[in-house]
């Protein structure tokens, strides 16, 4: 037990709860509300209910609508990143499509309009998927629930706060060394069991803190380790496309995939704070945040669309074909993919505040830096006759079925068909520094001016490296082989038990039916050493090129001024203000002549366009963007706010970059996507209303109706284009998709929470309706068309918890209906099925300084679904499992 003095705020409620092992204080803006009025004793207290009350407290006196949760608060949930944490928040949505969460939606606004802040700064991000395209999501699966002391949801904004956001701006803040007690040490280890790679893994954090006798100097260094085996096995169609001869939309593929993947989490912080007076205070924080995630997909597939004239026994569900039979001359294939990938943050913070009676001085200036992305990449396909496949297919019901005439799982029946591979690495960069100025008056209600300037410098780029094994020159020193390194291996390795391609059998039947679940395991690496370093004392060999078309860079400066009024009297506070943006963005890319495939060879002679340049786009825009925050006391314990501003949402990065890239072109009516370096942002008008009634400590009911008119979403038009098809030595026209400015639309809704405690127990539930529509006409014919991305209509979260002195159990439920996802790699429209996930917690004080937790993740193991607009026209189904982790968390 520890005591504190603080002030008092009021009578009616229990202000400044010390939550969390580590003697957390509140958040800062709460904090901001206290008046000097008399000085009260504290009780330190921790747990589950202490911690809400904490949380309420920071929401009730804060001047804007924010949700909160502490750090003793995200200690109880099973979650081990931030954006499982933000799902329990009322209003947000989170995706988990390899079954941790990775990317946030709030109110209906898609992961790319949302901004998350650590310590109120950018914190840059790179993807490790080669699928993901970089945008202005935050990957979550870079922050560790424990580095964070507690988060901050505003979903309405203040002038003060950085731009960016449509749904809202999530910032997430530290621990600071001298809010903790000196020597203070935190030590968490785990075991996490995953049903779906059977595999124990282990997770390991510790944090230290110290601070000198007289409080003006403290450290505080943390790191943390999460190892994962990650296994996602499921069905999966690869494309929807409109067959001319049928007149219906036919699979292009359908698949029975299975991932893999060696994730391994590295996170070290530090955090030096220095307050040499009681004017000046001094932070510098050091944040490296390391994900390698190394990756391998297989998957058994049948070409559907490419046998569409043979196809017979279909079933046409709404324009689709849904099931049918090729007898034979059917096209199947595996493909075996493996990938060296990795993300990797680091950024580094100053802060600095000093404060005098007629003023407040804060500067804040950093520089922020991620690189990721696959590495090295090597795709082979080995497919079988013709003669002897054949295959029936069926999409409906809630478990498909797939099955051939081939055994998969035999070796021997797959022949040699292409290999090919490269590098696409990608980083975000941003340099920002800021000066605010907080001057407090006695005019009117006002009671501060804040005023401020900032400047940010960011880069995004992206890098592409096609591997050629059949480029020439891959056997110089080897002229009595004939051909290339790519026939060299075809004839050593004819088929797949050939030169140890394959280690054994897998069953692949958790969400299909039929035999195509019975595969054979392919030998990562056996395959990445024959590809990379040699086969049969042949030294291997490849063509490096330059994939002109997928190769960017976006510069982006931003200058930001302003300026806002907080104001206070009997019964109301608020704040209103305005904030001027400029941003002046440059997108650059390659400009080449067509006859070198689009491909410049770098390290041989082979592939050059006769006209090669590096060309930039600009485009610049200002906004003005006016904020107003006013809470009316009603009563003791009832709140009334309204809040009323301007937002703006920049488009993705790679939507105004410089590039296009398409998929495979060995299928009917391949398909591909540009971006436009001209997009403009999205902006929108929003007003908030809402009435909150703190009716005990830890008891609140609260209703909020939220408003936002949208004045441009982001729609998309096609146009075709001819692309060279290596393998088959031939032009085929490609469909592409490209973005443009469309017409706006209207987002509204409405919120409701209610939490109370009830002696040892405890519940806490939300409810959020959305209903987001365009003006934009919705036509099938044109992709995205009328669609909102990331809005779910219906959002709820309920949470029951029983907690003593010895014990704590936690029960949650979290729920949201389907939406729309954006457009598919192939540019079909792709949603995600309705999602629904239980979680438990349950923890045990063996001592004051020592707990045992139990979790569990995804209790009733939900599945991710996702289709093409008609839940007829199946996109894939995968199973990512349960997962349980067992711990010991020691706090001294």
């Amino acid at each position: 037990m520890q005591h504190n003095k603080i002030n008092k705020c009021a009578l009616a409620v229990k202000l400044s709860l010390l939550v969390g092992s580590a003697a957390l204080t509140m958040p800062a803006f709460a904090a901001d509300q206290v008046e000097a009025t008399e000085q009260v004793e504290v009780i330190e207290i921790r747990g589950i209910r202490a911690s809400q009350e904490a949380n309420l407290n920071a929401k009730r006196y804060s001047n804007a609508v924010v949700d909160v949760v502490t750090a003793e608060d995200i200690g109880k949930f099973p979650d081990k990143n931030v954006a499982e944490s933000l799902s329990r928040i009322t209003g947000v949505g989170v995706s988990r499509e390899f079954g941790e969460g990775e990317k946030i939606t709030v109110r209906g606004a898609s992961s790319s309009t949302n901004r998350t802040l650590l310590n109120g700064q950018t914190v840059a991000t790179a993807d490790w998927f080669i699928l993901d395209n970089p945008g202005r999501s935050f990957n979550y699966t870079m922050l560790p629930s424990a580095l964070v002391s507690d988060l901050e949801v505003y979903k309405s904004p203040l002038a003060s706060i950085d731009e960016g956001s449509i749904g809202g701006t999530v910032i997430l803040r530290t621990r600071k060394p001298l809010s903790m007690d000196a020597n203070s040490v935190n030590i968490s280890l785990e075991g996490q069991y995953s049903e779906a790679s059977e595999k124990w893994d282990p997770q390991i954090s510790g944090l230290y803190s110290w601070k000198n006798d007289d409080d003006s100097f403290g450290i505080l260094v943390s790191a943390i380790k999460q190892d994962r085996k990650v296994v996602r096995e499921g069905i999966e169609v690869l494309g929807w496309p409109t067959n001319p001869d049928l007149d219906a939309k036919v699979p292009s593929h359908i698949g029975v995939p299975r991932f893999e993947q060696d994730r391994e989490r590295e996170t070290l912080f530090l955090s030096l704070q220095a307050r040499p007076n009681d004017n000046l205070d001094m932070v510098l924080n050091v944040l490296d945040s390391k994900v390698d995630a190394n990756n391998q997909n297989q998957n058994w597939l049948i070409f559907v669309n490419n046998n569409a004239a043979a196809l017979t026994n279909t079933v046409i569900e709404n324009g689709s074909i849904v099931a049918g039979e090729v007898a034979t001359g059917g096209t199947a294939a595996y493909n075996f993919i493996n990938r060296v990938s990795s993300t990797e943050t680091r950024s580094i913070d100053f802060d600095l505040t000093y404060s005098a009676e007629t003023f407040e001085l804060h500067t804040q200036v950093g520089h922020t830096k991620a690189k990721g992305g696959t590495y090295r990449e090597t795709s082979w396909e080995y497919g079988t006759p013709a003669d002897i496949t054949g295959y029936t297919f069926d999409l409906r019901g809630g478990k498909p079925s797939a099955s051939t005439t081939v055994d998969a799982s035999d070796p021997t029946q797959f022949r040699p068909g292409w290999i090919w591979g490269g590098e696409k690495p990608t980083t975000d960069e941003e340099t920002y520094g800021q000066l605010d100025f907080t001057i407090p008056v006695q005019k009117g209600a006002f009671s501060a001016v804040k005023t401020g300037v900032k400047y940010r410098a960011a880069e995004r780029t992206q890098d592409r490296i096609a591997y050629s094994w059949h480029g020439p020159q891959t056997m110089t020193g080897n002229e009595d082989v004939a051909g290339s390194y790519l026939d060299h291996i075809f004839a050593s390795c004819y088929d797949l038990a050939q030169c140890g391609l394959f280690s054994g059998t897998v069953n692949i039947d958790a969400v299909v039916n039929g035999n195509m679940t019975q595969q054979l395991a392919h030998n990562r690496a056996v395959m990445e050493q024959i590809a990379f370093e040699g086969l049969n004392g042949v030294p291997a060999d490849y063509a490096k090129s330059l994939n002109l078309p997928e190769i960017w860079s976006v510069e982006e400066n931003i200058l930001a001024l302003y300026v806002q009024g907080d104001f206070e009297g009997e019964g109301f506070r608020g704040n209103v203000g305005v904030r001027y943006v400029d941003t002046q963005q440059t997108s650059g890319g390659y400009e080449f002549s067509g006859d070198s495939w689009g491909l410049q060879t770098i390290d041989r002679e082979w592939l050059t366009p006769e006209y090669l340049a590096w060309v930039e786009t600009d485009n610049d825009y200002s906004e003005v963007l006016p904020s107003l925050n006013i809470a009316f006391d009603l009563s003791d314990d009832q709140i009334l706010r309204f809040g009323a501003a301007r937002v703006m949402a920049r488009q993705d990065w790679n939507n105004i970059s410089s590039s296009i890239t398409y998929g495979s072109l060995d299928v009917a009516q391949p398909t591909g996507s540009a971006s436009n370096p001209m997009l403009m942002p999205q902006i929108a008008d929003q007003f908030d209303i809402s009435w909150e009634w703190y009716f005990d400590a830890s008891a609140l009911f609260a209703v909020t109706y939220f408003h936002k008119d949208v004045k441009s979403y982001r729609s998309f038009s096609t146009f075709v284009d001819e692309r060279y098809w290596e393998e088959g030595e031939e032009w085929v026209d490609v469909t592409f998709t490209r973005p443009q400015n469309g017409p706006g639309g209207k987002t509204d809704g409405f919120e409701v929470s209610y939490q109370q405690a009830f002696g040892d127990f405890g519940v806490s539930a939300n409810y959020t309706y959305t209903n987001a529509k365009r003006d934009e006409a919705r036509d099938l014919a044109s992709p995205g068309s009328g669609l909102v991305e990331g809005t779910s209509r219906h959002m709820a979260n309920a949470s029951v918890y029983y907690e003593t002195d010895k014990i704590a159990a936690r029960l949650m439920y979290n729920y949201r209906t389907e939406w729309y996802k954006g457009l598919h790699y192939n540019g079909d429209e792709l949603w995600n099925d309705s999602y629904g996930q239980l979680d438990a917690s349950l923890s045990y004080n063996l001592t004051d300084n020592i707990t045992l937790s139990l979790e569990a993740v995804n209790l009733t193991n939900e599945e991710v679904v996702e289709y093409n607009t008609d839940k007829a026209r199946l996109f894939s189904i995968y199973e990512n499992g349960r997962r349980f982790v067992a711990g010991v968390r020691m706090n001294f």
